[in-house]
């Protein structure tokens, strides 16, 4: 969190993310192999279908061999920490969750410190000037997560911190953040029960989906309506549709559209589809805007690697739902449900291949496995808020996580 996200333009350690995501990956693959833990499908599945995508563009020649290897690690990161960390499932205790509160309320102040040392424009990143961008209020969202999650149980006053934490990204805000922002709110106050498809959770939907629209129409006219031909973003998504019926069924390989591997060592494929006369895509531009958008990148993946996407997503709603019909413990499927808008709404940038990815995914992974009861909890006073006063359900957070399979 403080040198993998908060720090990060200090430059101290750039590679922190992909270290610390094959370092948990290689620990849960050890830990299988010595018997420590259940063999976990998931991650085999996954690190199989990796290797094969990874063979794959070997073979078609998607790109010179370094590229294909530094995009191939890019893009595994996000993967490699959930599953790892599903596979490992971390004992944690009440003291844990505790630490996790002080460093929630510790960024929170980094934020504001960082916002007041440098007051310029936060809405375009600047190279070596900390949480640039959208970087501020992306943090304020998964700092908020992660509080919430630490909590000890489902309450007005977590809810109503959690939302303070959020507020900080006011700092900086962008469309996405107002978007994520407002599913949260929707997701903390409405959401008291596993979504189904009915009336009551329609109109919510309905009612989210228009206030969504609101906050971010303006980005999108900008984008996607005025001169979009000019524009990187849309014409990633316009020619993606090209390349994925070109490159059938599989895509066109790693290091070949929408990210930064593929500009470091230009790839063919943005001269073959025209998209070398856009500026942010011409080959030797200082500035590279390829990776302003995440979803295009499934054009390297082809029609199987949406699919996969897909099916993840689905996976995900799925351990949400079998957790809480084992501990009907509501706050954690929140928790999973704010991360999941949180990476389907910031996959309009490129949120999944960033240094943020980690607590992203850290945060989904800890919300979807089960806990067993220990004792009774303590009263956990944090920063002024009191939690846990006596509650002995079975999906209180004052346990350690069972051993039991996925």
């Amino acid at each position: 969190m403080l040198f993998g996200v908060m720090f990060y333009e200090l430059r101290v350690f750039t590679y922190i993310d992909e270290v610390a995501a094959m370092l948990i990956a290689a620990y849960a693959c050890f830990n299988m192999y010595v018997r420590q833990i259940p063999p976990s499908k998931p991650l085999i599945i996954w690190l199989a279908i990796s290797l094969f995508y990874l063979i794959y563009s070997f073979v078609i020649e998607s790109n010179v061999p370094i590229a294909i290897v530094n995009d191939f690690v890019m893009q595994s990161k996000p993967y490699l920490v959930f599953f790892g960390l599903m596979a490992i499932k971390p004992r944690l205790d009440r003291e844990h969750f505790t630490i996790m509160q002080g460093i929630c309320w510790l960024s929170l102040f980094l934020i504001v410190a960082i916002y007041i040392y440098h007051p310029e424009d936060r809405k375009i990143a600047t190279h070596g000037v900390m949480l640039t961008g959208e970087a501020l209020s992306a943090v304020a969202i998964l700092i908020g997560a992660l509080y919430y999650l630490s909590c000890d149980r489902e309450s007005l006053s977590s809810k109503v911190a959690t939302i303070l934490i959020m507020s900080a990204g006011i700092l900086s805000p962008t469309s996405k953040y107002g978007a994520i922002f407002a599913c949260t709110i929707f997701i903390l106050f409405f959401v008291n029960k596993p979504l189904k498809i009915n009336l009551k959770y329609l109109l919510v939907g309905i009612v989210a989906m228009v206030v969504v629209f609101f906050v971010v129409k303006d980005e999108f006219i900008y984008y996607f309506i005025e001169d979009y031909e000019y524009n990187v973003r849309p014409m990633l998504y316009v020619r993606m549709w090209d390349v994925l019926a070109d490159y059938f069924p599989f895509g066109s390989g790693f290091a070949t559209y929408a990210n930064p591997a593929s500009m470091t060592w230009y790839s063919p494929i943005y001269t073959k589809y025209n998209l070398d006369s856009i500026w942010g895509l011409d080959q030797g531009n200082q500035y590279h805007f390829a990776s302003d958008a995440y979803y295009p990148i499934f054009a390297q993946f082809g029609y199987v690697g949406i699919a996969l996407f897909v099916y993840f997503i689905y996976y995900i709603f799925k351990k949400m739902n079998n957790l809480y019909n084992a501990t009907l413990d509501i706050k954690r499927y929140k928790v999973a449900l704010i991360i999941v808008a949180y990476i389907l709404i910031q996959a309009t940038s490129n949120a999944l291949a960033n240094e943020r990815s980690i607590i992203a995914m850290g945060v989904l992974a800890l919300a979807l496995y089960k806990y067993k009861p220990k004792s009774r909890p303590t009263a956990i006073n944090s920063f002024g808020l009191d939690f846990a006063r006596g509650n002995n359900n079975s999906n209180d957070e004052t346990t350690n996580e069972s051993s039991a399979n996925q």
